[in-house]
């Protein structure tokens, strides 16, 4: 049987993010409030389209003039709504992004790696994961991706992230991951059994497949929000954060620049294939500063 799938499409960005409980009730309590502003403003204008009891008329008016207006919440921005009291990524820093027993792609001497933190039950994930292939393309063997998983839609997306965990372990990632977009994501399949079946279509060794499915999905969860992840998909390009479904220009303009900063340092003797762990893991920031108090 097929699953509809109501997903929550978030952000100008392009991301799929935690849900905030804080922010719906102040959404709700603003709604409320226009709603019986709006109903005391319909009385009033049909009372003074009834002209026929002049004196009912004026007694009605004064009555609901009196009421005090109701005392709206000015409209939040972005930036006022909380966000748990999470700090937020800085663009301009190296992250420390671990990448050792994640599915990597590309060369071992690549100056750039790009790491796709996603799901797959992410709408925005499913546009990036093919401008992430259009990137190695581009760029060729100056930029491995690797891939790291971050559910924010459990009850879809949880089974598979530990199918695509048990999948590395076999080294068939790649060949699961690709299966799960075009026939479970695009057919809104997310049954467990049809996951199973997939991963025989990938070719995986289904014993070895079933006991690994506890997976590190919640080990790379607790990493990623320790940086500060809290939607999906985010990228960190040589551990510089961006964030959502970006236009490829977006990438590309990171790329570049790290391009250029790779090839300087491996000029001054850095071994190409050590500069990831050397630059960014090695100088990167490893978690987020707390939020500020307000």
């Amino acid at each position: 049987m097929r699953i509809a799938v109501a997903l929550a499409l978030a952000s100008a960005a392009g991301a799929c993010t935690h849900q905030d409980p804080q922010r719906d009730e102040t959404q709700r309590r603003i709604e409320a409030l226009e709603q019986q502003n709006a109903a005391q403003q319909r009385e009033l204008d049909e009372l003074h389209r009834n002209a026929s009891a002049p004196h009912q008329l004026e007694d009605r008016v004064a009555a609901l003039e009196a009421r005090p207006a109701p005392e709206l919440a000015p409209t939040p921005t972005p930036a006022a709504l909380p966000r748990g009291g999470r700090a937020q990524p800085d663009p301009t820093a190296v992250y420390a992004v671990p990448i050792a027993g994640e599915p990597v792609y590309g060369s071992p001497q690549a100056k750039v790696t790009l790491v796709m933190c996603g799901e797959f039950s992410c709408p925005y994930c499913r546009r990036a994961w093919d401008t992430v292939d259009e990137l190695q393309r581009k760029y060729g063997a100056d930029l491995r991706v690797a891939y790291k998983s971050f559910v924010v839609h459990p009850k879809y997306a949880t089974y598979m992230a530990r199918a695509g965990c048990a999948a590395t372990h076999q080294g068939k990632f790649r060949q699961l991951a690709d299966l799960m977009w075009s026939q479970a994501y695009d057919t809104h399949q997310f049954e467990h059994a049809h996951i199973d079946d997939l991963a025989k279509q990938a070719g995986l060794d289904m014993t070895r497949y079933r006991a690994d499915l506890t997976g590190e999905v919640d080990h790379d969860q607790a990493e990623l929000s320790a940086l500060g992840v809290n939607a999906t998909p985010t990228f960190y390009i040589n551990g510089r954060v961006i964030a959502g479904a970006q236009p490829i220009e977006s990438f590309t303009t990171i790329i570049d620049e790290e391009l250029l900063k790779a090839t300087e340092e491996i000029a001054n003797g850095v071994r190409p294939e050590s500069y990831y762990d050397l630059e960014v893991l090695g100088k990167g920031l490893r978690s987020l500063a707390p939020a500020p108090m307000p």
